[in-house]
């Protein structure tokens, strides 16, 4: 399959291209910083652009097959403003708008993108663990990324695409295991974590799977 990724220089973004390339995929890596990717491949595009840019974004998605978005800002929100309100304009929401408008207009239908679990109704009755992590890490750590990735899910719901929202637990650098939990209703449990590397593989395996199609399935150990 022809696949552009967006965001293939994050933490999760180099694992879904390395799995990509390992499973025989056609990848286009589209990033602003070329020195920040490392992978070569004979399978392996790298576009130079800034998601913020629309006409780029649609040169980009022309001539794929499916989309994947691991976009996110490395910005830490202020720890010493927890109470101010989030931003919900950067560039995972922003980004996903442009997008959207650009796989609506080459006739791309498959959308799978990450979150984060917490955002939308995930947080409701998040129990100890969740509580733990909503209430006291998110306001002074990652306030700016929650608003923006909320944003980011209302505009992907509201496309006609075939999407599927994916909300990771916290995320780590172990390794892939290919064994976890995945699920519509998943909440926090003993381990509330959930390598990069198995996000990444369950990334990609959405491509070929339609179970959860237009769902916002959270994923953890």
């Amino acid at each position: 399959m022809r696949v552009v990724i967006f965001g293939p220089t994050g933490g999760t973004g180099r694992r879904v291209v390395e799995r990509a390339i390992a499973e025989g995929h056609e990848v286009t890596a589209f990033l602003r910083n070329p020195s920040r990717m490392s992978a070569r491949h004979q399978r392996l595009r790298v576009v130079v652009g800034d998601a913020f840019d629309l006409g780029k974004v649609r040169e980009t998605v022309a001539a794929n097959e499916a989309v994947i978005s691991v976009l996110g800002s490395r910005q830490p929100s202020n720890p010493l403003h927890p109470r101010r309100p989030g931003d919900p304009h950067g560039v995972a929401s922003a980004g996903s708008a442009n997008i959207i408008a650009a796989m609506k207009e080459h006739g791309v239908r498959r959308l799978v993108c990450q979150t984060a679990w917490g955002v939308g109704e995930s947080k409701q009755d998040p129990g100890l663990a969740g509580a733990f992590f909503m209430k006291v890490l998110v306001p002074p750590l990652l306030r700016d990324e929650y608003a923006d990735k909320e944003a980011q899910e209302k505009i992907v719901r509201q496309s006609n695409l075939e999407w599927t929202i994916v909300r990771p637990m916290i995320l780590t650098n172990g390794p892939w295991t290919n064994d976890y939990r995945a699920g519509i209703d998943l909440k926090p449990g003993r381990r509330p974590y959930i390598s990069r590397a198995d996000v990444a593989g369950f990334l990609m395996r959405q491509l070929a799977d339609d179970t959860f199609i237009r769902s916002t399935p959270a994923i953890g150990y």
